[in-house]
């Protein structure tokens, strides 16, 4: 993802560069499956226009739990995901807000599989960590990998198997609280990093020194985690970031 305006004003383009440039670059063609389609119960894309997700905390949550594999979600593209881990069958599903294109991985290990998928929607990008796996439409698109396994970790250190009270112990108090599932809904407004200010500016000559800092000095960062367990152990673990002006 590229910070605020300069990604807001290039969206279409990016959406190019990440869902078809990449797959046609490893000689892939996205899979397209009906819009209606939501079997892919475990993206948040698809189900977070339906569902009251609670308070929102205004509190900054460490960029370190948007990293996984090597791979940040403020500036993810498909084609870092598939440097870094592997080829992928990208698989595009939904419309409009639930627009959706995902990259599955899972680990080698065909008894307890663990599923990593990448996701970027129509503002929004997300990764999804998992091993209490129901069957989804596309399901066997996804690649194996050892860089997919039991101890995969964000940068900040959560990973499946966690208590409710480790995951607290790394996010803070969450949104809500339930008796198999945490959520935080996040929003804060952030400062635009002095490299971001620079590209942007490069970009916008013809803008005034007061346009520019009004339009480009901050972002609105909107990030839903969510984390849910079985039997006091995390089972799924699901990031979005979404940013805008």
């Amino acid at each position: 993802m590229v910070n605020r305006k300069v990604k807001t004003e290039v969206w279409i383009v990016l959406l190019v560069i990440v869902g078809v440039v990449p797959a046609s670059l490893y000689g892939q063609t996205p899979s397209t499956i009906p819009a209606s389609d939501k079997s892919d119960w475990w993206s948040t894309t698809a189900s977070q226009s339906e569902e009251n997700i609670g308070p929102v905390l205004h509190r900054e949550i460490s960029d370190t739990n948007y990293q996984i594999i090597g791979i940040n979600l403020h500036d993810m593209e498909f084609a870092t995901v598939y440097e870094k881990i592997g080829e992928a069958h990208p698989i595009q599903r939904g419309d409009a807000s639930t627009w959706r294109e995902q990259a599955c991985y899972k680990s080698r290990s065909s008894e307890h599989p663990v599923y990593l998928i990448f996701e970027h929607g129509e503002v929004n990008a997300s990764f999804y960590l998992f091993n209490n796996a129901q069957p989804w439409n596309g399901s066997g698109e996804c690649t194996q990998t050892e860089k997919v396994s039991a101890t995969t970790a964000t940068a900040s250190g959560l990973r499946l198997g966690m208590t409710p009270e480790q995951v607290v112990g790394v996010l803070g108090k969450p949104s809500v609280r339930k008796q198999n599932e945490l959520v935080y809904a996040v929003e804060v407004k952030r400062q635009t990093a002095p490299d971001a200010l620079v590209r942007a500016r490069q970009q916008h000559p013809e803008l005034t020194e007061e346009q520019f800092r009004q339009d480009y000095a901050t972002y609105d960062l909107t990030v839903l985690i969510r984390a849910r367990f079985l039997r006091t152990k995390l089972v799924y673990l699901g990031v979005s970031v979404t940013e805008t002006d």
